[in-house]
C-alpha cells in the first residue's frame, strides 16, 4: 500500500474510532481502540485487497496518461516552430542587409522576429496543454474513474475491516 493511501486508511480508522467512542457515550477507550486498529490495519486492508488493486491500477493508468507541461516542450512539439523562427529571423536580417540597412538595425529586426517566434512557440505549446489539464481536473470530480474506485476501496475497508 502506498504511503498516501495508508494515511487515507488511517484517517478512516480514526473516524471509525471517534464514531465508536461517540456511540458508546465515552465508555470506550478511544486510544486503546485506535492502537488496536493501527496494529491490525494491514489485516483489515487485506479484506479490501481486490478493491485496492483496482484502485491502484486505475491510479497508475491515470498517471501514465497525464503529461506535464515540460513533456510538451519536446523536439517533436517545438521542432517545426523553431525551424520557422530561425528561417524567418535569417530572412529578416538578410532582407534588411540586402536593402542597405545598417547591420545593427538588421540584427535588431532579426532579434525582434526571433523573440516573436519564441513567444508564439511557447503560446502554442501552452495552449495545447491547457485543455488537457482542465479536462483531467474536470474528470477528477465526475462519477466513475479513479475517484469512484477510491471510494469503493475505502467503503470495502470500512465495511470489512
Amino acid at each position: 500500500m502506498r504511503e498516501s493511501h495508508r494515511a487515507e486508511a488511517e484517517r478512516l480508522l480514526v473516524r471509525a474510532v471517534e464514531e465508536e467512542v461517540r456511540r458508546s457515550g465515552g465508555r470506550a477507550d478511544g486510544n486503546a481502540l485506535l492502537a488496536r486498529g493501527r496494529s491490525a490495519l494491514d489485516a483489515m486492508a487485506s479484506g479490501a485487497a481486490e478493491e485496492y488493486a483496482a484502485y491502484a491500477r486505475a491510479m497508475e493508468a491515470a498517471e501514465a496518461e497525464r503529461r506535464p507541461l515540460s513533456h510538451r516542450f519536446s523536439r517533436q512539439s517545438i521542432g517545426t516552430p523553431v525551424l520557422v523562427t530561425a528561417v524567418a529571423t535569417a530572412a529578416a536580417v538578410g532582407a534588411d542587409v540586402a536593402l542597405g540597412t545598417a547591420t545593427g538595425v538588421a540584427l535588431g529586426a532579426g532579434a525582434v522576429v526571433a523573440v516573436a517566434g519564441a513567444a508564439t512557440t511557447v503560446a502554442k505549446v501552452t495552449a495545447s496543454h491547457w485543455p488537457a489539464a482542465h479536462q483531467h481536473a474536470g474528470a477528477a470530480g465526475q462519477p466513475g474513474g479513479t475517484e469512484q474506485l477510491r471510494l469503493q476501496w475505502l467503503t470495502a475497508l470500512e465495511v470489512r475491516g
